[in-house]
């Protein structure tokens, strides 16, 4: 779908009025501009890093959008300092958007940091399914404000692009003795390099940066009680104290359902050496000499998957487990109670997985999945992309489980917290793992939305 406007032009040319001739401008093939707003919950948001209500700020959570517009094609990415959301309210978001933008809501990307010290937002543990605190009113509002902010800066740029060596985490599923257990990993799978996209004036002034990492938000986890966006946060920080001028940067998160940022619950002072570490990262990434410039035409791919769930258990071994659980009061028994009606129902349950990605020309693709991908599913992405630099983006148009490998899968019930049936799986709504076929419809996905916009 394309969006051509009478006032951005479409070719240089002249214009004759009467009897004069008035050369008309040629069109500035791309602009682009950024904006920001503080989304911080109010005191008493309930945490999901503590499990426990917020008894204050140590540092503002923020929402972010970068506006890309070629004359025919405008492209919104937006960034949330939130832990993710269900895809009823994260359409709501995106929805909010794309109007405040005047795009489609297919031209629309918004990506979670996935922080642990945000609200507890995902359909996962004590869920509010009432979408009705503070932060859920105000949220779509924010948005849509800092999107019109975006449009109307809108300005000519330039776009380079640079992957700059770094690692902050690692992969946390450590095979012992058959079981995984969540440890690290120094033979698994990371991705270990911050991918940045410059966004610049024609003079080579900042306009926005918009760099992603794969890493878990999990080192100030469980060791305070106050709001923070975690190294992600203290990153952005860091590149505000070091580049000088109002440039906005965007923080996206990677394909991290496998990879935790170290140290795991390490504390506020261990996040911002972190996020130092990753600012340092896009700094020299910024300010490379090899950092290519992305040149061409904006254009997008999506394809809207449904993947299937691993069945459930049989409702009789259901029902037999339930009845010897000795404290009924447990949430361990509400969620397998949950289990027996989708068991009761005989359907084959499935989860949304919509895939999306913008392309900047023929070399830089930007593709975003919902969810939390394992890392390699990025690292597929690259295989088989036909772009020179692809970013691959997890935690992207909302969030409802792991989304792990054939092989994690194959596991079962020793495949470890975020694969196993009775890990993680129990307390996301959906209740159950997906299947094994899933990686080979999330591969065949990604080859379909890649070649199409590569075509």
């Amino acid at each position: 779908m394309k969006r051509r406007s009478f006032v951005h032009g479409t070719t240089a040319g002249a214009l004759v009025l009467g009897s004069q001739t008035v050369l008309a401008q040629p069109r500035q093939f791309l602009r682009a501009a950024a904006a920001e707003v503080v989304v911080t919950p109010e005191k008493g948001a309930f945490l999901v890093g503590p499990m426990k209500a917020a008894e204050g700020t140590h540092d503002d959570l923020f929402a972010r959008v970068l506006i890309l517009d070629d004359g025919d094609t405008r492209l919104v990415i937006a960034t949330l300092d939130y832990l993710g959301f269900d895809f009823a309210y994260t359409n709501l978001l995106l929805e909010a958007l794309a109007a405040a933008a005047a795009t489609p809501v297919s031209h629309v990307m918004l990506n979670c940091s996935h922080t642990h010290s945000a609200p507890l937002t995902a359909p996962w543990g004590p869920w509010l399914k009432e979408k009705d605190l503070s932060f859920h009113r105000f949220l779509p509002e924010r948005l849509a404000i800092i999107a019109k902010q975006a449009v109307q800066a809108l300005r000519p740029a330039r776009i380079r692009h640079h992957r700059e060596p770094t690692q902050i985490g690692f992969n946390r599923r450590l095979l012992h003795e058959g079981r995984v257990t969540m440890a690290p990993n120094p033979n698994g799978a990371v991705l270990p390099w911050v991918d940045v996209l410059a966004i610049e004036e024609p003079d080579g002034g900042l306009i926005a940066s918009l760099f992603s990492h794969a890493a878990h938000p999990v080192i100030v986890h469980d060791t305070s009680s106050f709001i923070s966006g975690d190294f992600p946060g203290f990153a952005v920080q860091t590149l505000r104290k070091k580049r000088s001028g109002k440039a906005i940067h965007l923080f996206a998160q990677g394909c991290a359902g496998n990879i935790n940022a170290f140290p795991l619950k390490g504390g506020l002072g261990a996040a911002k050496a972190a996020g130092r570490d990753l600012g340092e990262a896009v700094l020299r990434a910024l300010n490379s000499k090899t950092a290519k410039t992305a040149t061409g035409t904006l254009k997008t791919s999506s394809l809207d998957l449904k993947l299937p769930h691993r069945p459930p258990p049989p409702a009789e071994e259901l029902r037999a487990i339930i009845a010897r659980e000795k404290d009924p009061g447990t949430g361990k028994r509400a969620r397998r109670e949950a289990l027996l009606t989708i068991a009761e129902k005989k359907e084959q349950p499935t989860m949304p997985f919509p895939i999306r990605a913008f392309a900047i020309g023929e070399k830089v693709c930007l593709l975003g999945m919902p969810s939390e991908p394992f890392a390699e599913y990025h690292r597929f992405a690259e295989t088989v992309s036909p772009f020179a630099h692809t970013f691959a983006f997890g935690y992207t148009n909302g969030l409802e489980c792991y989304v792990g490998t054939r092989k994690d899968y194959e596991l079962g019930d020793k495949g470890g917290y975020e694969t196993s049936p009775y890990g993680a799986a129990l307390m996301f709504e959906s209740r159950l793992p997906l299947a094994l076929e899933a990686e080979g419809q999330i591969h065949d996905g990604i080859r379909t939305v890649l070649s199409r916009l590569g075509a």
